[in-house]
């Protein structure tokens, strides 16, 4: 009976496709779940080649099928020999498993080659519940949610015998606790300042697990260690931990849990920067010679007070003549106060500026043009601002501040019960109307234009007046922030610069748009590191070392240009292993400087729940398929693959019978 699953009498285009994932790397007894998917190709090719010897066989990788080790070969004695040795050498990589894309890649072999008649595809996997199982699959050629097999099935909706064989090798039980993320809270890092960790922990099993011991080192310093005393089953935990970082530069951060049976994630990166100083540029709408009377001499002094004690923040101002001269690159935040007009230049400046994870800080004024701001700014909603703006407001009497968002990271210390800071005390007389971005439906139901793929604005505080009209606005922008505040920076409309709340809350606003707390955790393994840099500051060529190094030797890169030509992008793509990656650098003024960029797992590798045969049995929807559970019951297979690859042929044998039969008879009858 074995042999009809590996062979039968009409030749057949044979498909293995071999899970070589992350989770492949677990480990049993007796080594390797990976160890199983590789015995199990062995015997499938070995009993090709006695079977059905006439048959081609092609080897897939689910993490690179695109990139077949074995095309069409036929089984001789040398070719098996090579391909066997071929399947000897795979290890797991850590990447993930895409299905989709190996069933896509499948199909369209099968499809270029339109002789193929008959197709075995063959899959070894762990067959994890996430990869076979989630709705959210996105398959090659269909939309998110549909079939993972839908290429196949369409392959053999057009008069082609197809089977499929499922060798499930994984683990009926695999528990694993894994690091699932990483990242720098509160902003930009500042040298000699300590800073958060906020880690992600999960742990996939149905037995809880205690006192797991979570190591942190920042460069080759080990931070204090931090004890886990219980996750429960499947439980997801956020786990903050203080890291103190002395010197200003690129920094590695690395956290770890206690080696398991799949000790690759038990491991997490980051790369930050960190800076002598947050340096924050300020554009003075309205400069006046008493310091009193100038727009932003509160603002400035509350990010840099005068005293011994040094608050991290360099400013450096400029008044709106020379906004459009100004290089950007430079700073971590801009600040807008009461500007007029921002020119076109400036505007797409400012819009790389802030997607290249740069902050953004807009307050508002008696000179701002509403009508400019909302076609250069806001752009219906494509734009920078948060909100699209309307007429000022004067309250008959003054409006206070409400804080709607107690969550956010700069209100949290504004909403206190009992209002004990007083900021309900705050007098604002006048303010901007707004009308923050929502990527909300029209009356027909049909989205928005500028809607597509925005993120929602924010509101953080309110005022009290009659309409509740919004005080600060925030709002994601590529992979940086913006902030609106709809009053001034000023005492023009309001009291609170003279109010104990200001610096402090000027202070976190800056912190909160600061690029590092989100960029610093890096890309997947292979993903691309993006690295945009000043063409002013670095020259073209790099030097790349890999977390391998010095195993594996530097290789040299040239930037693209990007940007419209102002940006330096050195791109690199071989990122096939997670850890901290090394871009030396040349500065144009002289000397050396080092970027660092962190590469992790994927986080949903490492649920290695079982979906079991009757979930694949869903997913596998009416084409004719085999599980198999275990490599020892891979001889044991039943002999439905025989009965699908004749069954066309028994079909279209009878049509031309009857063909024939009627042809004779009408042709009988005319004679």
């Amino acid at each position: 009976a074995g042999a009809a699953v590996f062979g039968g009498a009409q030749r057949t285009e044979r498909v293995i496709l071999i899970d070589d994932s992350l989770s492949l790397a677990y480990r049993t007894p007796t080594g390797q779940v990976m160890d199983r998917a590789k015995e199990a190709v062995r015997r499938i090719v070995e009993n090709i080649r006695e079977e059905t010897p006439d048959d081609t066989v092609t080897l897939l990788r689910m993490t690179a099928p695109d990139q077949p080790l074995e095309a069409g070969t036929f089984l001789d004695a040398a070719q098996t020999q090579r391909l066997l040795e071929r399947v000897d050498a795979l290890s797991p990589t850590f990447a993930r498993a895409d299905p989709g894309r190996a069933v896509s890649a499948a199909a369209d072999l099968l499809r270029r080659n339109p002789d193929t008649i008959n197709a075995a595809v063959y899959i070894i996997s762990d067959f994890r519940q996430p990869d076979w199982t989630a709705r959210e699959v996105s398959v090659s050629g269909t939309q998110a949610g549909g079939s993972i097999m839908a290429p196949l099935e369409e392959w053999a909706q057009q008069d082609h015998g197809l089977h499929i064989l499922l060798v499930d090798v994984g683990e009926e039980d695999a528990p694993n606790t894994a690091l699932t993320d990483l990242r720098l809270s509160g902003g930009q890092m500042v040298a000699g300042a300590e800073g958060t960790l906020r880690i992600g922990v999960a742990h996939f099993s149905r037995t809880p697990v205690e006192n797991l011991e979570l190591h942190v080192t920042v460069g080759n310093r080990p931070q204090p260690s931090k004890t886990l005393h219980e996750l429960g089953a499947f439980q997801h935990a956020t786990v903050d931990v203080p890291a103190e970082f002395l010197r200003a530069g690129y920094e590695s951060v690395r956290a770890e849990l206690p080696e398991d049976r799949l000790p690759e994630d038990n491991a997490r990166y980051a790369a930050t920067e960190v800076v002598s100083a947050v340096r924050v540029l300020i554009v003075n709408g309205e400069p006046a010679p008493d310091s009193f009377e100038d727009e932003v001499t509160f603002l400035a002094t509350a990010l840099r007070p005068e005293g011994e004690v040094f608050s991290g923040v360099e400013v450096t101002v400029v008044d709106e003549a020379e906004m459009e001269n100004a290089s950007l690159s430079g700073f971590h935040v801009v600040i807008l106060a009461n500007v007029y007009r921002v020119p076109d230049p400036m505007v797409d400046a400012l819009e790389r500026f802030v997607s290249r994870g740069g902050g953004l800080i807009v307050f508002l004024g008696d000179q701002v043009d509403a009508d400019s701001y909302n076609g250069a700014l806001y752009r219906e909603g494509r734009g920078l601002l948060p909100a699209a703006l309307t007429d000022p407001l004067r309250p008959a009497s003054p409006a206070h501040l409400t804080v709607v968002d107690r969550l956010h990271p700069a209100m949290r210390g504004l909403s206190l019960e009992g209002d004990p800071l007083g900021i309900g005390q705050i007098a604002f007389f006048r303010f901007f109307g707004c009308e923050p971005f929502t990527p909300a439906t029209e009356e027909n139901d049909q989205p928005r234009p500028a809607a597509t793929n925005l993120a929602p604005a924010r509101v953080l505080a309110r005022f009290d007046d009659e309409k509740e009209s919004p005080a600060i606005v925030e709002r994601p922008f590529g992979g940086g922030r913006v902030i609106l505040i709809t009053t001034t920076a000023d005492k023009e409309w309001n009291d609170w610069p003279d109010h104990p709340t200001f610096l402090p809350i000027v202070m976190e606003l800056v912190r909160s748009v600061t690029r590092q707390a989100e960029t610093a955790r890096g890309v997947i393994v292979g993903e691309p590191i993006e690295l945009p840099l000043s063409p002013a500051q670095f020259e073209q060529d790099a030097v790349v070392r890999t977390p391998a190094y010095p195993d594996e030797r530097e290789v040299a890169i040239a930037a693209a240009p990007g940007g419209g030509g102002k940006e330096l992008v050195f791109r690199w793509e071989h990122t096939r292993r997670p850890g901290i990656y090394q871009f030396l650098l040349t500065r144009r003024e002289g000397g050396e400087a080092v970027v660092l960029a962190a590469v992790n797992v994927d986080p949903r590798e490492s649920d290695l729940t079982p979906a079991g045969e009757d979930a694949l049995r869903k997913t596998m929807g009416d084409l004719p398929f085999e599980y198999i559970r275990g490599v020892d019951n891979l001889g044991r297979a039943g002999e439905e693959a025989r009965v699908e690859f004749w069954r066309l042929f028994l079909a279209a044998a009878v049509v031309v019978l009857m063909t024939e039969q009627f042809l004779a008879w009408r042709w009988g009858r005319r004679r």
